[in-house]
């Protein structure tokens, strides 16, 4: 009777890539889950051009992140992070948002703003104060933001992780603020247009030390064929792709999340919201 639990033998001869591999990865130990979603801008083009004389103008961006933030409302299961191998829940609704900028020597570099209870603001609401903090964070007013920027260039490369590690420990799971560490700075989820950049599909890697279970990278918005009733046509499509802590939520849970993204752009006159007009 064999004691062996599986029947194995050594590899032969291995190539010298896959030792290479060996030598540089470990077990596979990340939760992290891909998918990638279409969604169809028609109706929400409709009702953008409808407002298109408010400033500052709605843009794809905003409308994600209004979407997002409701299917977070309608499953709050979706909003939190795990602590103590345990969930616990967020009771704000608040994202991080990634902006490209320059450092001080003009090379390119990325800040980020952090925007609370997008629950709560109607899709040029979140325009408005997006605007305005990416202007503050593009020239270095964004006072919580630069400290924390600046606290961490002055520290060798070797302690960063460390430090955010430790900081991670503190913050998230003993649930003890920090001095000089802004409370939840990147909300339940984290949200990147490369679009800009002319890409369709990428995905980020989950960042531990931020405890954000969903990573949400926004592709270009473009034509693409779609079909219709039996016909194919063209309509602008965007792709979101996402990264997804799989020990936070599973499959079942993010078919919420895609569900409820589908029926906000499928009825942008009714989740948007309209914007505040000046008559004057």
């Amino acid at each position: 009777m064999s004691l062996r639990y599986v029947d194995i033998t050594p590899l032969r001869k291995t190539p010298s890539w896959r030792k290479l591999a060996l030598g540089t990865w470990g077990r596979p130990s990340t939760p992290e889950i891909y998918g990638t979603l279409e969604v169809d801008l028609t109706r929400a083009n409709a009702w953008r051009e409808k407002y298109a004389s408010v400033q500052p103008k709605a843009t794809v961006l905003h409308m994600v992140a209004r979407a997002v933030a409701l299917a977070m409302e309608r499953y709050p299961d979706l909003n939190g992070y795990v602590r103590f191998r345990r969930i616990y829940l967020r009771k704000s609704i608040d994202m991080f948002f990634q902006v490209a900028t320059e450092d001080e020597s003009g090379r390119a570099d990325l800040t980020g703003v952090h925007l609370k209870e997008l629950n709560r603001k109607s899709v040029h609401q979140i325009a408005a104060e997006m605007a305005a903090k990416v202007e503050r964070a593009r020239s270095k007013k964004d006072t919580d933001l630069q400290k924390t920027s600046g606290m961490f260039n002055l520290l060798p490369g070797f302690l960063v992780r460390m430090i955010l590690w430790l900081v991670s420990f503190f913050s998230f799971t003993l649930n003890i603020k920090l001095p000089g560490i802004p409370p939840d700075s990147f909300g339940g989820c984290m949200i990147s247009n490369v679009g800009s950049l002319g890409l369709d599909v990428a995905y980020a890697p989950l960042i531990p030390w931020s405890r954000v279970p969903v990573i949400i990278i926004m592709g270009q918005a473009k034509p693409r064929p779609v079909v219709i009733d039996g016909r194919v046509e063209a309509r602008e499509i965007v792709t979101l792709n996402a990264t997804i802590d799989h020990s936070f939520c599973d499959g079942a849970l993010v078919a919420r999340m895609v569900k409820v993204v589908h029926e906000v752009f499928d009825d942008p006159e009714k989740y948007f919201g309209e914007p505040e007009i000046d008559a004057g």
